[in-house]
C-alpha cells in the first residue's frame, strides 16, 4: 500500500521540485500517508515538517546548532547530514527518507542498497523549497498547513520592497580546508541576495556545480568590480572565517578590491546561511537588505536609527539577533 502511495503522489508531483524512488526492498505498509513513518536527514527539513505539524518523525540528523525544533529533539539520531548512518535509520523503520536534492547524487544509490524509500527536497532556492512544501502537502496530508506557509510567503514577498539601488555582490562559500567557491545566483545564498535586491556579479548563466557553486581564480573577479563580498562557510564556521580573513590579507590579488580596500566584507553565520533553503527567509532577507542598502557608509550599521536592520554589526562580522 505505503509503496503504491509513493509511486502516485511522486510521480504526479515529481516536477514540482520533489524527486523520489523507492526502491524494492521496502516493506508493504497498510498505514495511511498521513500516517508515515519519516526519517529527515537535514535540520532544514525536520523545520519544514515540524511547520507542517507533523508527529510521525521516527528519527533526525546530528546537528551541532540549537535550530532542531523541540517537537523532535528527543528522537534517536542517524548521523550527519552528508553522511547519514544507513544502518541507524534501518533500524527505525521509516516509510520514507527525506533529504536535500542537494545531496542526491552521494545518497541515492546508498538508500536503494539499503533498502530505503527516499525522496529529494529541492531546497537550493526559496521558491524550491515552497514547491516541496507544496508537495510534502499533498503526499502527508498536510495541504492546509502547506497552504498556509505558501500564503505567507506570497503575502510577505507582495509586500517587500528593497532599495538596495542593485549592489553588486560577490558571494564565496568558504572551507577550513583552506579554499572556497564562489557561489552563483543559482546557489541558495545566491538567491537569497538576489530577493534582497542584489545584484550578484555571477549571474544564473554562469557554469557551475548542480548546486550554484564554481571555481573561480581572484583574477577573474576583479574584473567584476564588486561592491560588497559576502561569505558564508560550508562548515565549521571559525576555521573557514579565519582562512579567509587570512586570504584577503595575504594573496595580493584581493587588494585591488575597492570591496577589500573598502572592508566592505559581511560574514554570513551559518547557523542561517548554508547550502539549504529555511523557513527562516523573512529575518534573512530584512538581515541582507540591511546592508545591501548601507554597505557603503559603514558608520551607518552602527546608528541605533535604522530601525530596519535586524542585526548589529561589530568589526564586519554581522550577528543575526
Amino acid at each position: 500500500m505505503i509503496k503504491k502511495i509513493i509511486s502516485v503522489v511522486l510521480s504526479a508531483i515529481i516536477t514540482a521540485g520533489f524527486c523520489g524512488c523507492a526502491s524494492s526492498g521496502v516493506a508493504e505498509n497498510s498505514g495511511s500517508a498521513s500516517n508515515q513513518k519519516i526519517t529527515p536527514t537535514s535540520v532544514a527539513i525536520c523545520q519544514i515538517l515540524d511547520k507542517l505539524e507533523y508527529d510521525n518523525v521516527v528519527a533526525v540528523p546530528e546537528t551541532a546548532t540549537e535550530n532542531m525544533p523541540e517537537r523532535y529533539k528527543d528522537l534517536p539520531t542517524i548521523g550527519s547530514p552528508m553522511t547519514p548512518d544507513y544502518e541507524k535509520i534501518k533500524s527505525v523503520s521509516p516509510d520514507m527518507v527525506l533529504s536535500p536534492k542537494s545531496l542526491e547524487s552521494s545518497l541515492s544509490q546508498n538508500y536503494t542498497s539499503a533498502g530505503l524509500s527516499s525522496a529529494f527536497l529541492d531546497l537550493s532556492s526559496v521558491q524550491g523549497m515552497y514547491d516541496a512544501i507544496n508537495s510534502l502537502g499533498e503526499l502527508l496530508d498536510r495541504k492546509p498547513q502547506a497552504e498556509k506557509l505558501i500564503d505567507d510567503y506570497n503575502s510577505y514577498m507582495a509586500e517587500y520592497k528593497t532599495d538596495s539601488a542593485e549592489k553588486s555582490v560577490l558571494i564565496l562559500m568558504a572551507f577550513p580546508d583552506g579554499f572556497y567557491l564562489v557561489a552563483t545566483e543559482n546557489s541558495y545564498v545566491g538567491n537569497l541576495v538576489e530577493l534582497a535586491g542584489g545584484k550578484n556579479v555571477y549571474r544564473k548563466d554562469t557554469s557551475g556545480d548542480e548546486n550554484g557553486f564554481v571555481s573561480i581564480n581572484p583574477e577573474d573577479i576583479v574584473q567584476r568590480k564588486p561592491d560588497i563580498i559576502m561569505v558564508f562557510a560550508h562548515y565549521n564556521e571559525e576555521s573557514a572565517f579565519k582562512y579567509m580573513k587570512e586570504e584577503f590579507k595575504s594573496n595580493s590579488a584581493w587588494q585591488y578590491y575597492d570591496a577589500i580596500k573598502n572592508d566592505n566584507i559581511v560574514y554570513l553565520p551559518s547557523k542561517y546561511f548554508g547550502m539549504s533553503a529555511t523557513l527562516d527567509r523573512k529575518e534573512l532577507l530584512d538581515y541582507l537588505n540591511c546592508p545591501l542598502q548601507h554597505i557603503h557608509n559603514r558608520r551607518k550599521l552602527h546608528s541605533p536609527k535604522r530601525s530596519k536592520c535586524t542585526y548589529k554589526a561589530y568589526c564586519g562580522i554581522i550577528n543575526l539577533q
